[in-house]
């Protein structure tokens, strides 16, 4: 035998195809073109190549190896020339019989050398699409999220509208068509973003109720504010001032007052420090002017024991016959408000905000769809 380069001919050709080192005395296989390799090289570029093919076709890598079904066939050996294992899979390696067509392992065409896509049975994965089951629950949600998605924003809008009117005093209607607005927004987002007509009605519907709730929640805070306030009058009432319970802030107030009717009375000009104070909103001291709270203080100095006492006494009954005057205002204001009905409080412009709350309403709830 000839050496080439250190190494005798048969151990040359018997050399891997894969990873080049000797294949002599180890379990191997052999093509019809004569080239070797180890078993375990091929297996190993056969899982590689199914893993590739596998991945290809969508197919989990747990699925069973073909391989797998032909652990039980002999290896090939230096006389291995027959007609059972003669050949290797020229895309695998896998080792093949002489009169095989296909490679059970890769699919591959041993005639024409062309790969043939195979894949084995199995249940599908989740990734196949939603369940019957589930398509039928999300069909029997399908009209009902609008409803949901809509209620939430018509109690948003409506609490937003409410307690602009409570903390500011003032009712402003263009509100109402923003009702309107959160009302299409909800409903549209509970359609999953596709408006439709189903939406847009919803959508309608409940921001005429959540404006009839809004107004009625005006209504219903108003008449709370009023009743508070009489308590805290009763509450005062419940302990009638006099003279000597009066204390430093309802003398100067009641003192100062008659100074500046007086001023009044004679046409003397008053300098407030706020230009468009008057003299029912002004309080002791600070929204006086300087001149007339110094004359008040001095005028109260230079008063008698007996014309404090007297100034005292007067000043405790016009307190006591004010409370019980505003008392029996707040009383009849209260009545009045419980007998009034929703219907009573709108106005034409109430009409208009509405309208446009429900244009507003089906504008953004149905998508635009007509």
């Amino acid at each position: 035998m000839i050496d080439f380069e250190g190494d005798s001919m048969s151990q040359i050709e018997k050399k891997c195809v894969f990873c080049a080192l000797s294949c002599a005395g180890q379990p191997r296989i052999k093509d019809a073109d004569g080239n070797y390799a180890h078993k375990a090289c091929a297996e190993k570029h056969q899982a590689k190549q199914h893993a590739i093919e596998q991945e290809e076709l969508g197919l989990s890598p747990e699925e069973p190896e073909m391989s797998a079904f032909l652990d039980d066939l002999p290896e090939s050996s230096d006389t291995d020339q027959g007609s059972t294992l003669r050949a290797a899979c020229p895309s695998c390696g896998t080792s093949v019989t002489g009169d095989a067509v296909i490679c059970m392992s890769c699919g591959c065409n041993l005639q024409t050398g062309k790969n043939i896509k195979i894949s084995v049975g199995k249940s599908k994965s989740p990734r196949s699409g939603p369940s019957l089951g589930a398509k039928a629950g999300s069909m029997a949600l399908a009209p009902i999220l609008p409803i949901i998605g809509a209620s939430i924003g018509g109690a948003i809008g409506a609490a937003a509208w409410a307690a602009v009117v409570y903390f500011f005093n003032y009712e402003l209607g263009i509100l109402a068509a923003g009702v309107g607005f959160i009302c299409g927004l909800g409903a549209v987002i509970g359609a999953r973003g596709e408006g439709n007509a189903w939406s847009g009605m919803v959508a309608v519907v409940i921001a005429l109720v959540s404006i009839v709730v809004g107004k009625s929640a005006i209504h219903v805070m108003y008449l709370a504010t009023l009743e508070d306030i009489q308590s805290q009058i009763e509450s005062e009432m419940a302990s009638t001032l006099t003279a000597d319970s009066l204390d430093e802030f309802q003398i100067y107030q009641g003192l100062v007052d008659e100074i500046a009717e007086e001023r009044i009375s004679n046409r003397v000009a008053i300098d407030w420090p706020d230009p468009d104070m008057t003299l029912d909103e002004a309080y002791w001291p600070e929204d006086y002017p300087q001149d007339l709270i110094e004359e008040t203080e001095t005028t109260w100095s230079a008063m008698t024991p007996e014309a404090q006492g007297e100034f005292r006494e007067a000043r405790a009954a016009y307190l006591n016959e004010g409370l019980n005057e505003y008392n029996e205002m707040l009383q009849e204001e209260i009545a009045a408000v419980k007998d009034v009905k929703l219907a009573d409080t709108l106005s034409p412009f109430d009409a208009l905000w509405a309208l446009l709350a429900l244009g507003a309403a089906w504008g953004v709830g149905s998508g635009g769809n007509d």
